[in-house]
């Protein structure tokens, strides 16, 4: 056999990113709505549940909403974020695996 056999990565590049800072700490939770976002990566809805169920336990005053952002992983969701801003909760964004 002779000739040449082209290969292609199936890997890509990754998008470039804008590094950002981590979040000022808050102070207490309790004062505040504590959003659980899964961000629709594999598994994540179970890794926010099982979140809801440890703050539930370990810490009962504090009020967690488990929300699911719209689209995929790989986009923001304004409207979302606006609503943890505006309510002046916290968020924990995580995605699965």
């Amino acid at each position: 056999m002779s000739g040449h056999l082209r290969v292609l990565n199936p890997a890509g590049y990754p998008p470039s990113i804008e590094q950002q800072g981590l979040a000022k700490r808050s102070g207490s939770l309790e004062s505040r709505p504590v959003y659980l976002v899964d961000c629709r990566f594999d598994d994540g809805d179970i890794l926010m549940e099982q979140m809801q169920e440890w703050f539930a336990e370990h810490l009962p005053n504090v009020k967690t909403e488990l929300r699911r952002k719209s689209g995929v992983y790989t986009e923001r969701d304004p409207e979302l974020y606006e609503e943890i801003k505006g309510s002046g909760g916290v968020a924990v964004v995580a995605v699965g695996h």
